[in-house]
């Protein structure tokens, strides 16, 4: 009989378990547009912050919705055809990969960027390698 509400007890969590994992997988892509920039900042004070103490500024910004400033030094458009802005600097500045369906939607915005000029940039930070990497991201100016 024990037997029985143990199979019956790990069938239930298996089963959980995989609901949660599949709930987790086909999560809608997240909406840039919708969501609140939890900071607004430079994009230099940014990178400061991250060269200063790394992973303080990790634990900070994280994963967390950015509204960045600062200058435009390169856009190019990547195999996969994602676009790829970089700001302040091309070696250690921020690499902002747009949202896919944003930028289909928006190519004329971003025909029209120059280099060296200001924009604002909303995204995700996913942390600091070599460079901040922000994605997915959206053109705000």
């Amino acid at each position: 009989m024990k037997i029985k509400y143990a199979i019956i007890l790990v069938v239930i969590v298996i089963a959980v378990g995989a609901g949660i994992g599949l709930k987790m997988f086909f999560k809608p892509h997240a909406n840039i547009n919708r969501l609140k920039a939890e900071y607004k900042l430079d994009a230099s004070s940014l990178i400061s912050e991250f060269e200063q103490d790394e992973n303080s500024a990790t634990t900070k910004y994280s994963e967390k919705v950015l509204e960045i400033n600062g200058e435009l030094k390169s856009k190019t458009k990547m195999q996969n055809g994602i676009d790829l802005l970089i700001l302040e600097d091309e070696m250690q500045g921020i690499s902002c990969q747009l949202d896919s369906s944003w930028a289909s939607a928006n190519q004329p915005i971003i025909q029209s960027l120059e280099i060296g000029r200001s924009i604002t940039i909303k995204g995700i930070c996913k942390g600091y390698l070599m460079e901040i990497k922000v994605s997915p991201a959206i053109i705000l100016n």
